[in-house]
């Protein structure tokens, strides 16, 4: 474990202490860590994490020598220990998997010992989420309506402002218009009046000479006459 958490941390690097004793790759590296790292890598490589029954007295560099300077007896001897320790591995994670999937079925199946006398689905125990959704839905959409509604009210607010503006304004108009029109008819009525006041004096003071002119016609002689009608012409 110390030579795979050794390769795992520091790539396919090795130091000048290595090299001074002799260690020129990694291989070489790995291998004076753990004698069997290459048929471990082999069966155990692909693993994420591995933890097997029979592990290496090596757990480091200085600990691959005793204090002699032999190297210490390794507890795997063989590739069928390292088979018996990958099956180990299999069968303990095969026990998990059925002990979680055990567990699930439990959680799923109906509690037939409830006191309230009612059996459980499997879908009952979403009822509280799926309750808090529908709640969680029904605010929104009220909030929606709502918002709309306001909307709908300001809109309503200002067409009635802008139709009663309007209103007032074509009023006005109407006024002005009325007034104007109420003017011109004073206008023409005093026009026609004094039309009709001239000409009736006119009318009056032609009368008056008609009668002047049959009075003296009558009683003075065509001379007489003659001269009275051109003093009234000068005049």
């Amino acid at each position: 474990m110390a030579a795979k958490k050794f390769k795992n941390l520091t790539g396919a690097g090795i130091t000048e202490e290595d090299e001074s004793k002799g260690i020129k790759s990694m291989s070489e590296k790995l291998e004076s860590m753990c004698l069997c790292y290459a048929e471990m890598d082999a069966l155990f490589g692909h693993k994420p994490n591995v933890t097997p029954v029979a592990s290496c007295d090596s757990q480091a560099k200085d600990s691959l020598n005793g204090d002699d300077g032999d190297v210490l007896p390794n507890k795997v001897h063989n590739e069928d220990d390292l088979v018996q320790a990958e099956n180990l591995q299999d069968e303990s994670k095969i026990k998990s998997i059925t002990h979680s999937t055990q567990k699930c079925n439990q959680a799923l199946t109906p509690n037939l010992n409830d006191k309230s006398g009612s059996r459980k689905r499997p879908m009952d125990m979403f009822a509280p989420t799926y309750a808090n959704l529908l709640e969680s839905r029904q605010k929104a959409r009220e909030t929606s309506d709502n918002a709309c509604l306001e909307w709908d009210r300001e809109r309503w607010n200002e067409e009635k402002a802008s139709n009663m503006e309007k209103q007032r304004f074509e009023e006005v108009k109407l006024q002005k218009q009325m007034e104007f029109e109420e003017k011109q008819h004073a206008k023409k009525y005093e026009f026609e009046k004094e039309k009709w006041i001239c000409e009736l004096e006119l009318k009056e003071k032609q009368c008056q000479m008609d009668l002047t002119i049959a009075a003296l016609s009558s009683s003075r002689p065509i001379g007489e006459l003659e001269r009275i009608l051109a003093l009234i012409n000068k005049k």
